[in-house]
């Protein structure tokens, strides 16, 4: 009799080896490239704003608004800053006491790897699918190119999306179709969604909106509604978390967006045939030109075996059918447009295609092997191989070498399947496990052996992700002590990039969102919201790199105010990025040039400004006087109201800001908050408040999605206390 402890084991180890070879594969490279976890947004994005987070955190605040940040300051529009999300708050707090932020990333990273693993043996068992070849499909997707290459080593909202969503989608089903606690769904949608980013959000809209359409045509009351509380709660969160940014996209860049196809970043109908090539880059356009130096499409290398296990049985069909549709929505979705508005690349929808494929293999597999295999399926895989093979190699024929030795790989392991299949099997003895069990077990672990295998080859190919890295430094309190002595804010002009592979250079700027960890207040940060007005006055773009006559501008006198462009944005040092510039540049009267380093010349002013934030101009004859400040929100007293009653603060005039006692003017420069306080008297008071817009709508989903969790749970408690009497 098999005990307690046995059957627990056999409920354990199939996962559990799936989720150790998974942590296995992910350390393998960062034995090979320390930095591999630490690429391009992680570095230049992540790490700083995980960083600022906590500490915002560590003093009991969360960030709303920063002025001094400039366009990259309105932390709710942004969305990715996962303001309202505690999984977030807590990669932030140990973000903010890591000595090591290479390191602090690759734990955080290998962690969600192992919650795809997690996740995906769990939605493959409720498809159907055996536990050995569920933990196969579970070792499979985190080794996928895009997660890889792209997610893992530099899109960390895009990882963290993509290797929940199976647990998600295991949890939806759990709580609509079994009936079963409605919590561990509430916990994992409320995390995909408040992580802030929006691609995971369309594949959980897509999954809901199947499940209602489902259970509408099956007419199955009580499952309709379970699907509507999860829609509800999923969507008020939704709004909570993406309705800043769409309501602030108006003033930005985002609202620019083309429609159109450039090829950028999406596949075309033939690049899917290199899914089952590990080992081959396709046509993918991306930063680095027509063809992308990683495994972008790459979906597993044992996919071309689908065969072997064809037809899946109808039933299984039937049971499958929200994974055809999420699926074809997809692969769809991978093969749009490059551009469709704000949502582009559409390759980021691939590691979702990758779930949906290898939950079809894994239930395929299972209800196939060993019984079903025979040569003429062998064949037809074989066939397969061919063909993938040949439409690779015509898009890739320099490549030839490596999509041959691909495919070999793929006819050696069918013959095993079928020889695997077609063997002897031996006779059945009570407590051990069946001649079907063992074979399962030995294709399976020697599947997953090769996946090993193909990872490190992988890795011996492509040492790192072809997003670039600038290889800035990984120690926290390096990156502490740029530019910690000055005074007011700052900013840097001109092309920073330039040194960046030079450690000695790190001591005299760093980039984007690493300037939070600076203890300097410094604007030229990352932003998915470029500010329209500042940018192009500026020309400065998503990492806060500016052209050169920016500097210019800065020094310029505004032609309306006649003051110093650098006066009405509060700016006290200029950081001037020698590559950028013949000569030194002039500085004007009240400022000097206070270090000339190897790459940057920082130039300061005599008299450091204020941070911005507050008043920085008042029109002909008008006279203010402030009273109070935060990030936030101004208050000043009028002394005068004059000819022109305007005022002008330094803040972007973002949606969202209020005024009581006074009103909104069109903005000075077209981007500088600017109030209109005629008719008021010597003496009145006025106030500015910022809250994220549109602030009643949010409160209002906010208490809403509470109500529905609340209407939900005592719903299911008053059904099980019936069905008990």
């Amino acid at each position: 009799m098999t005990s307690a402890r046995d059957t627990f084991w056999r409920r354990l180890r199939w996962p559990l080896i799936s989720v150790v070879l998974t942590i296995a594969l992910a350390a393998s490279r960062v034995a090979v490239n320390p930095r591999f976890y630490f690429a391009d947004d992680t570095e230049r994005g992540s790490f700083g704003q995980w960083w600022s987070l906590g500490e915002h955190l560590s003093r009991g605040t969360l960030p709303i608004l920063d002025p001094s940040a400039w366009q990259g300051g309105n932390y709710f529009a942004e969305g990715q800053w996962g303001i309202l999300s505690p999984v977030t708050w807590l990669i932030g707090l140990t973000a903010y006491v890591t000595p090591d932020a290479a390191l602090h990333v690759t734990a955080w990273k290998i962690l969600f790897l192992a919650i795809f693993a997690i996740g995906m043996y769990l939605i493959c068992r409720e498809f159907g699918a055996s536990r050995p070849w569920a933990a196969l499909a579970a070792t499979l997707a985190p080794a996928a190119g895009f997660t890889v290459y792209m997610d893992a080593a530099s899109w960390s909202t895009g990882l963290f999306d993509s290797c929940l969503l199976p647990l998600v989608w295991w949890t939806l089903r759990r709580a609509v179709e079994h009936g079963k606690s409605p919590i561990p769904l509430v916990i994992t949608s409320f995390t995909l969604v408040t992580f802030g980013y929006v691609f995971g959000v369309i594949v959980l809209v897509v999954l809901l909106v199947e499940t209602l359409v489902r259970h509408i045509v099956l007419r199955d009351r009580v499952r309709i509604l379970r699907t509507l509380a999860a829609s509800a709660w999923g969507g008020l969160w939704t709004i909570v978390v993406y309705l800043p940014a769409m309501m602030t996209s108006a003033v930005t860049t985002r609202s620019e967006a083309p429609y159109e196809n450039t090829g950028f970043l999406n596949a075309d109908i033939s690049d899917l045939f290199s899914s089952a090539s590990p080992l081959t880059v396709a046509t993918i356009q991306s930063f680095e030109g027509a063809m992308t130096s990683g495994p972008l499409v790459y979906i597993a290398w044992i996919l071309p075996l689908l065969p072997l296990f064809l037809p899946i049985p109808r039933a299984n069909i039937k049971r499958l059918l929200p994974v055809w549709i999420y699926g074809a929505f997809a692969l769809a979705f991978i093969i749009a447009p490059s551009d469709l508005g704000a949502i582009r690349w559409p390759l980021r929808m691939m590691p979702y295609v990758v779930i949906a494929v290898l939950i079809v293999f894994a239930v395929a597999a299972t209800k196939a092997f060993p019984e079903r295999i025979s040569r003429g399926r062998a064949w037809a895989a074989v066939a397969l191989i061919a063909a993938m093979a040949y439409v690779s190699w015509i898009g890739e024929m320099w490549a030839w070498k490596a999509i041959a030795l691909g495919a070999a790989l793929q006819v050696i392991a069918v013959i095993v399947v079928v020889l695997v299949a077609q063997a002897r099997d031996t006779p059945f003895v009570p407590g051990r496990a069946s001649s079907w069990e063992k074979k399962t077990a030995f294709v399976v672990a020697c599947a997953m052996l090769v996946t090993m295998g193909v990872g490190a080859a992988q890795l011996m190919q492509w040492r790192e992700s072809p997003l670039p890295s600038v290889n800035a430094p990984t120690d926290t309190d390096e990156l502490r002590d740029v530019l910690g002595d000055v005074e007011g804010d700052a900013i840097v002009v001109g092309n920073y990039m330039k040194g960046a592979g030079t450690p000695e250079s790190w001591d005299e700027r760093l980039m984007a969102n690493l300037w939070y960890v600076s203890d300097a207040n410094v604007s030229s940060v990352y932003t998915v919201l470029p500010f329209s007005a500042y940018a192009s006055d500026l020309c400065s773009d998503l990492r806060g790199l500016t052209c050169k006559s920016a500097l210019e501008t800065l020094w310029s006198n505004d032609e309306e105010t006649d003051l110093p462009v650098a006066d009405l944005l509060s700016v006290s040092t200029i950081l001037v990025a020698k590559y950028s510039f013949d000569k030194e540049p002039t500085a004007p009267e009240g400022w000097h040039l206070g270090n000339d380093g190897g790459w940057m010349w920082q130039f300061e002013r005599d008299e450091p400004l204020p941070a911005a934030g507050g008043v920085v101009w008042s029109g002909e004859g008008a006279d203010v006087t402030e009273t109070g400040e935060t990030q936030t929100s101004v208050t000043f007293t009028v002394d005068a109201v004059g000819e022109d009653p305007r005022v002008a603060l330094s803040r972007l005039p973002f949606p969202g800001y209020s005024v009581s006692g006074a009103e909104l003017a069109d903005p000075v420069r077209d981007y500088l908050l600017t109030v209109d306080v005629a008719g008021l008297e010597a003496g009145d008071e006025v106030t500015v408040r910022f809250l994220p817009p549109p602030f009643p709508v949010l409160a209002g989903s906010f208490v809403l999605a509470w109500l529905v969790l609340a209407g939900w749970l005592i719903a299911r408690g008053v059904v099980r206390r019936r069905e008990r009497v």
